[in-house]
């Protein structure tokens, strides 16, 4: 399906009303700093297509989200100018926040986490962000020009109450590096070869105790191995596993109050469907697991 086409379904299911929905699905169509393989614009309609070939029954949780209501914000309603884009985006969680759903991004490259972010940060007094990602994105800005790589050090200058976990790192600037061995930083980061050494998997509780609610759980494609999701901007080997992520962020769902999601850096290619559908299925067991995991705020 072509960017330029209406596309407001979620496993192939017309749009609920936001005011009945337990999840609204916004897309955040900008690549505009993406710095390698370009087409993270088209990633929206791609998943949106892609979730119709998913069934809607989650043999992990016994649930079927259809009848709960999943919220649809037309694609084709974003403004094409990359300028206008953000404002749109955080109206469009800041609706959601107000109907007490869960707002979903669709990106897009990773600068759309800023635009969640900052629209949540007027919700609530402080904020943990889980950050999946291959890239750490606390780069200093580049001659000047901030860009995607950049994102989590612009949400640390927010001067809000917000700390961040990173998990699965494994690409970063000697600046990134030094700020995560800042102490007086509030980052904490998995690197993906410590991941890999620990082979009880004890790394989950340690990510679990850096978590407060509310969580606000970004997820960067590149943060799985390319294996698993080859179609990103930056495919960087020696990622996270399917499993790896599924399990930890049904864990976080479990025990803390996931408030947003961003789901961004899929770069889809022709003849490459199984990277959408892989991020379609993504987006949809994580719905299912802050569904099981019984902290959403109820609707009014």
């Amino acid at each position: 399906m072509s960017a330029d086409e209406s596309y407001a379904h979620f496993l192939g299911y017309e749009s609920a009303e936001l005011s009945d929905a337990l999840f609204s699905i916004i897309p955040a169509p900008y690549e505009a700093t993406a710095s390698y393989v370009k087409g993270q614009a088209a990633a929206p309609w791609r998943i949106l297509d892609a979730s119709s070939q998913i069934e809607d029954y989650d043999e992990e949780t016994s649930l079927s989200l259809i009848d709960k209501g999943i919220h649809v914000v037309d694609p084709g309603a974003a403004p094409e100018d990359e300028y206008a884009l953000p404002d749109w985006v955080r109206s469009r969680v800041t609706e959601a926040l107000d109907a007490t759903a869960v707002p979903v991004i669709l990106g897009g490259e990773g600068t759309v986490t800023l635009w969640g972010v900052q629209a949540l940060l007027s919700r609530v007094d402080e904020l943990s962000i889980l950050h999946i990602d291959a890239n750490a994105d606390l780069n200093e800005p580049a001659d000047g020009e901030e860009d995607h790589h950049t994102v989590m050090r612009r949400i640390l200058e927010l001067q809000a109450r917000v700390s961040i976990c990173q998990v699965g790192v494994r690409s970063l600037s000697r600046s990134a590096f030094e700020r995560i061995a800042d102490d007086t930083q509030p980052v904490e980061t998995f690197f993906m070869a410590d991941i890999e050494r620990d082979a009880d998997g004890g790394w989950q509780d340690e990510v679990l105790n850096e978590l407060r609610s509310p969580v606000y759980l970004s997820i960067d494609l590149t943060g799985f191995d390319p294996a698993v999701i080859p179609g990103v901007s930056n495919p960087e080997p020696g990622g996270l596993g399917w499993w790896q992520v599924l399990r930890l962020v049904q864990r976080v769902a479990a025990r803390r109050r996931i408030a947003a999601i961003d789901v961004t850096e899929l770069c889809p290619r022709e003849g490459l469907v199984r990277s959408d559908y892989a991020a379609a299925r993504l987006v949809y067991k994580t719905m299912n697991y802050i569904h099981r995991g019984g902290k959403m705020l109820p609707k009014p």
